[in-house]
């Protein structure tokens, strides 16, 4: 019956084997791999749709240049639709990036019309799913993005709200997600004040929100202090969203201002809760190793302390356990106890 179905070609095209197997593009840091995926080796999926919002300043930019780095890694064609007109390749290439014209192509435009159109054509000429898949595309930011009809209206003088702009972002969420495509959306906050509304809402039509695979919402940030002088940010992050992991937790990780994205950083609370680590007056040690010597927390950022502790012990399982819904724990049918009603 079903291979009969598969003749007809747009079908084919579509069909989903049983062996197919999710992918993810690591984010560079482990707590936040875990809030996208639930998994300290995930990320964000290849082949859908991942959104980042978050105040200004919060790294989300940052996050999506380390997935842009992860996704040439692995062989993706790589994409940067630059409505912020802000990228920078001086930048990207001191982080890593790859920016030569044949491993990544940099469109600055932030009309949503002809933003959406270059991305359709981009994706329409490719066949194959799997490939399409393949192509990574880092939107910064989805909130940039206006109208045409916003950009006649201020050349005219025409001061007036474009009521049409919600509408047009909410299409273009649902072609980016018809594509196939692997999208990583870095997007604003409304910032509400005044106590009305959400203080944290994400802006740009409610489409997007809902054909996101995981959103995680940066909301707080704090100074990281070393002997008195600022050496970086401390970031908030929770699970606004998620089909990997559970929503509405929350990890921090820290942006160096001399070295980038921390990917230790967020883990020692995980690892005191688990009893992974012993922490008392400023000082930790790992209690799976005979006579380690306590050090200060400050120091532990590292491979050299965190990699015996994943290597040796259960901490990777207790992670995932922690944050990601299992199938074996999740009863969705009640079908004998209906049966014997």
């Amino acid at each position: 019956m079903y291979k009969a179905l598969l003749k007809d070609k747009d079908i084919a095209a579509s069909y989903l084997k049983n062996d197919y197997k999710l992918d993810f593009i690591s984010t560079g840091i482990i707590s936040m791999n875990v809030l996208f995926s639930g998994r300290v080796t995930g990320g964000i999926p290849v082949g859908k749709i991942s959104q980042m919002a978050a105040p200004s300043t919060l790294g989300k930019s940052f996050i999506g240049l380390s997935c842009l780095k992860n996704a040439q890694r692995k062989g993706m064609k790589c994409f940067v639709l630059d409505t912020e007109f802000a990228f920078d390749f001086n930048f990207a290439e001191a982080i890593g990036i790859d920016v030569s014209e044949d491993k990544l192509c940099v469109i600055q435009n932030n009309r949503i019309e002809q933003v959406q159109k270059m991305t359709l054509n981009i994706l329409d000429a490719v066949e194959d799913k799997a490939e399409r898949a393949n192509h990574f595309f880092l939107l910064d930011s989805y909130g940039a993005m206006v109208t045409s009809k916003s950009v006649d209206d201020a050349l005219s003088g025409n001061d007036k709200a474009d009521m049409t702009e919600a509408k047009k972002k909410n299409k273009f969420a649902k072609l980016m997600m018809g594509t196939g495509g692997t999208f990583f959306i870095v997007n604003h906050v409304l910032d509400n004040i005044g106590g009305f509304g959400d203080p944290l809402g994400i802006p740009g039509g409610r489409g997007l929100f809902f054909v996101s695979s995981c959103i995680v919402l940066g909301s707080s940030k704090a100074k990281d202090k070393d002997s008195g002088d600022i050496s970086g940010a401390i970031v908030t992050c929770m699970t606004k969203k998620s089909r990997f992991s559970k929503e509405h937790t929350k990890i921090k990780f820290r942006i160096n201002h001399d070295g980038g994205l921390d990917i230790w950083y967020g883990l020692l609370d995980q690892a005191v809760e688990g009893g992974f680590v012993q922490q008392a007056n400023g000082f930790v040690k790992r209690p799976h190793i005979e006579d380690d010597k306590k050090v200060r927390e400050k120091t532990i950022y590292n491979a050299e302390f965190w990699k015996p502790i994943f290597q040796e012990t259960d901490f990777k399982n207790f992670l995932e356990d922690k944050y990601t819904f299992r199938a074996s724990q999740m009863d969705i049918s009640s079908d004998d106890i209906i049966e014997d009603l």
